[in-house]
């Protein structure tokens, strides 16, 4: 029997994947796949080829929509097995997810979207929301790109630039979470809808942003059973269980809020549990038939 062929996707800047992201590759090997990292905007990339393409550090997508988008469509019509499956990837690019989680009765960031023909004001918009602070951030995007914290002392300086990029995009706005600052942003990683590990991402002093390229640091954490339960109900409330999932939010009295759900290309942080790489690997198999 052959071996089955996975083609590990990511970015032309990011050729051996990201940090814990390159441990996965291993564990399929000793699962006996043959691996290879494909760059997802490489033309010379036959993806049919492959049994499973797993979508890993394509981080360079959100400045390339157009491009990406026109790439999953061609893995649709070759018809690869596309990990996670092309339903939920197209459902999870596109931020306004989050309002149809909101609808089902989660516990959701308060936020809004707004298009590129309203006219409404940083300063309306902040009435609307009933905070006097705000994070606006482009529905389609990634790694905190063209994300901005707006209040009552930069407000003018932000409009100079968010004039401009908001005739281009649609935007989501939502109320500034403090707890990102006191505590940090909590994440969840789920594989095949099962707990895998978690950590907690805080940002450096004076930013609000959590991610590694931002100074931001990650901690390895245990979470309590609520926080986990509610994670879970939210993955279990799709129309597919995704492979993997990194559930991100923060904790306001006991209460688990969603701020994102990311299915698309998340960095899973494999390194931080000994079990991950291999129980991600497994997952992949499982879904391979």
């Amino acid at each position: 029997m052959s071996k089955q062929r996975i083609a590990l996707v990511t970015s032309i800047d990011l050729p051996y994947l990201f940090g814990g992201e390159q441990l996965l590759l291993p564990a399929l090997e000793t699962l006996g796949c043959q691996v290879s990292i494909e760059i997802w905007n490489n033309d010379a990339v036959n993806w049919a080829d492959f049994d499973a393409v797993v979508i890993r550090c394509p981080w360079d997508y959100h400045e390339k929509l157009a491009a990406f988008l026109d790439w999953l469509d061609r893995l649709r019509v070759c018809g690869v097995n596309v990990i996670n499956d092309l339903d939920t990837l197209a459902w999870n690019l596109d931020k306004k997810y989050l309002f149809s989680l909101a609808q089902q009765g989660h516990a959701v960031m308060a936020g809004l979207c707004l298009q590129a023909d309203d006219q409404r004001s940083l300063s309306d918009l902040m009435l609307v929301l009933g905070s006097n602070e705000l994070v606006i951030k482009p529905v389609q995007s990634a790694g905190a790109w063209r994300t901005l914290r707006v209040n009552a002392q930069n407000i003018e300086i932000v409009n100079q630039e968010f004039d401009a990029w908001r005739q281009e995009q649609e935007f989501l706005v939502q109320a500034f979470m403090p707890e990102i600052i006191s505590e940090g942003e909590w994440s969840l990683i789920f594989i095949d809808g099962n707990f895998s590990h978690a950590l907690l991402k805080r940002a450096k002093p004076g930013d609000f942003r959590v991610q590694s390229d931002h100074g931001g640091t990650v901690h390895a954490v245990d979470v309590p059973d609520s926080m986990r339960l509610q994670a879970q109900a939210i993955l279990h409330s799709l129309l597919r269980m995704p492979c993997y999932a990194r559930v991100d939010g923060v904790l306001r009295d006991g209460q688990f809020i969603l701020m994102e759900l990311e299915l698309v290309e998340p960095e899973l942080f494999l390194e931080l549990h000994p079990q991950a790489p291999l129980r991600f690997a497994q997952a992949i198999q499982a879904r391979l038939g």
